[in-house]
């Protein structure tokens, strides 16, 4: 099936869901992504409640293995002998690391809401990120993404560290009451409509032997533009949790918004009008 097919499918699922779990569930949802569509484990994809779509990444096997081919805005390393690891973007970079998890340097950074941009996928336009899952081989290869949590708002949230960062309770299967800088998450996995959601995924997804390298992705994520409402010069932070964790880092990346370029036609006639106004303005002054 191509993804236009698969993602009616899941759209599809996820309304059947909304219809039977209600508005108050708190059911736990278990999504599986443990292969691509083309292999025969029929567990690439899944869908919540709201719509939020979760699709195995095929490594890519023209690009070279590398974090600056995928360009990421937050990196996540569980520590010590940990199982679990939770983070968010951000500008702080002290020497003794950052938040929770996050790992500092050029690859966790603040990011604009109008820097993000949008996909089309059947008719409905989604917010698109991808996770690039860095674990060791064998049984330890499978991770569970157990949380993540958006938020939106003003200059508070470019250092949320130094605004009285994230308060809460972290790792409840639940949003609720959760703070970051003083704001509430915009969106959050685990909300009333899907309930407490895990995503269990195999950490090195790919199509051919020996293009699983790190700076390569295993998972995209799709949310609905609808849910993720803000002005386009908010400050967007992206919080995660894991649990099943290994030694490895995770790390994210956003679709980024694309600027039009207009046409050679357009701006030919552009460079018409613009010699014309220069005429006339030497017409005026003679």
């Amino acid at each position: 099936m191509n993804r236009s097919t698969i993602t009616k499918t899941l759209l599809l699922a996820g309304m059947a869901a909304t219809g039977s779990l209600g508005m108050a569930s708190a059911q736990a949802t278990t999504i599986e992504i443990l292969c691509t569509a083309s292999e025969p484990c029929g567990q690439s994809s899944g869908t919540t409640a709201d719509g939020t779509i979760f699709e195995a990444a095929a490594n890519p096997t023209e690009p070279s293995t590398g974090t600056g081919v995928f360009k990421p805005f937050v990196r996540v390393q569980a520590q010590g002998n940990s199982d679990t690891q939770s983070g968010y973007n951000t500008d702080y970079s002290p020497d003794n690391g950052i938040n929770f998890d996050t790992k500092s340097g050029i690859w966790t950074h603040s990011v604009l809401f109008g820097d993000l941009g949008t996909v089309d996928i059947g008719g409905l336009s989604y917010y698109q990120f991808s996770m690039d899952a860095n674990e060791e081989g064998g049984r330890k290869n499978q991770i569970d993404l157990t949380e993540i949590q958006i938020f939106l708002g003003g200059d508070g949230l470019r250092i949320p560290e130094n605004n009285g960062g994230y308060t809460g309770t972290q790792f409840d299967g639940s949003a609720s009451d959760n703070f970051l800088a003083g704001y509430a998450p915009v969106w959050n996995l685990d909300n009333a409509l899907n309930g407490d959601v895990t995503v269990i995924l195999q950490a090195s997804i790919c199509d051919n032997p020996g293009q699983c390298g790190s700076g390569k992705g295993d998972l995209n994520l799709f949310i609905l533009d609808s849910l993720l409402q803000g002005d386009t010069d908010d400050y967007f932070v992206f919080y995660t949790e894991y649990d099943r964790v290994g030694s490895g880092f995770e790390e994210w990346n956003y679709l980024a918004r694309t600027i039009p370029v207009p046409e050679p036609g357009t701006l030919a006639l552009f460079g018409l009008g613009l010699a014309g106004l220069i005429a006339s303005r030497r017409k005026l002054q003679k």
